[in-house]
């Protein structure tokens, strides 16, 4: 039995081309983060994205290689708090 579910579930799948499957065009993800006082973001969190979570993954990673000049106070780097940024995406036709 459970060898004729699977072959009925890799005969159903098997007739999802991924050229019919439409690809997300664009989005954009809302993030919040804080500035340590070496200028590397952390605590990042999405706040929103659109469409929902497809591009909060890679928009963390994004953000993780980014580097900030820290803020200074009285010659000393501090760290800043509540940032937020606005990622946009949009995918291309290219291969």
């Amino acid at each position: 039995m459970k060898k004729l579910i699977l072959i009925c579930l890799i005969y159903a799948l098997s007739g999802c081309a991924s050229s019919d499957v439409e690809p997300v065009p664009k989005g954009w993800v809302l993030l919040s983060f804080d500035i340590d006082s070496n200028g590397n973001p952390i605590n990042i969190k999405v706040l929103e994205s659109n469409p929902s979570i497809v591009f909060d993954k890679e928009a963390i990673i994004a953000l993780e290689k980014w580097k900030f000049k820290p803020k200074v106070v009285n010659g000393v780097p501090v760290a800043q708090k509540e940032m937020q940024v606005r990622l946009d995406f949009e995918l291309n036709d290219e291969n």
